[in-house]
């Protein structure tokens, strides 16, 4: 009986413990369809939004978790992640006093971190594809209270900086367009502005910090209930 009262009470606190060490973890979430299209021919150019048909560019998540002294960059899109030479990915992210990046194109990934613009820094090569997913885990160097979290990807046809050429991105959240939406159609002699409305976007939560102390205090509590009883 004592045996099985005392593997009762450590059921209970493994049970408890287990929520306690659970990876603090922040994502923005970004709607469909909100990818940009820009075109130029000569001196005509136009942007246009809410581009539909771009599901391998269309990012719906940009996140990170940090696990211990690990912190994992990742970005989802819609479709699938591109191993091609016209599509490019990126993930920023910014705590108090370290940068980390995520970089993939054409089958090539990298990871980065820098503290203080100084000379500590990691790196890794070993990003992993899955599916709609991009992600690399990187050593934590420093705070990782998140002061800025985005990503983007972009998909060329030709070289940017051609007379002639043209490509798509997008951005998440929204509010990292590099330029200024249009609000409607515009018509400037042979320029012409596109129409949209920017995409969706919504932060997610840090897990509260010291919450992680409440349930290792009630499993301890529980615990020494338990054994009180036994005895």
């Amino acid at each position: 009986m004592k045996m099985r009262n005392f593997g009762i009470v450590m059921i209970s606190v493994l049970i408890l413990l287990g929520s306690c060490f659970t990876a603090a973890a922040t994502g923005i979430s970004d709607g469909t369809g909100d990818v940009w299209h820009w075109a130029q021919s000569g001196t005509a150019w136009s942007w246009v939004g809410n581009v539909g048909n771009k599901p391998n560019i269309d990012i719906t998540e940009v996140a990170y978790t940090v696990n211990g002294n690990k912190i994992t960059l990742s970005l989802k899109v819609s479709g699938t992640i591109q191993t091609s030479d016209k599509i490019v990915y990126w993930v920023y992210y910014n705590s108090t006093d370290t940068t980390y990046w995520l970089s993939y194109s054409n089958g090539t990934g990298v990871g980065y971190g820098m503290k203080g613009g100084t000379f500590n820094f990691t790196s890794a090569d070993n990003v992993t594809v899955s599916g709609n997913t991009l992600s690399v885990v990187l050593d934590v160097l420093g705070d990782t209270s998140t002061v800025e979290l985005w990503g983007y990807a972009f998909e060329y046809t030709t070289t940017f900086g051609d007379q002639t050429n043209e490509w798509w991105g997008d951005w998440a959240p929204n509010s990292k367009l590099p330029f200024t939406p249009p609000t409607g159609g515009t018509t400037d002699g042979n320029t012409t502005g596109g129409n949209t409305t920017g995409g969706n976007s919504t932060g997610g939560g840090t897990k509260t910090p010291g919450f992680e102390v409440i349930p290792v205090i009630a499993a301890v509590g529980i615990a020494a209930i338990l054994l009180r009883r036994r005895r």
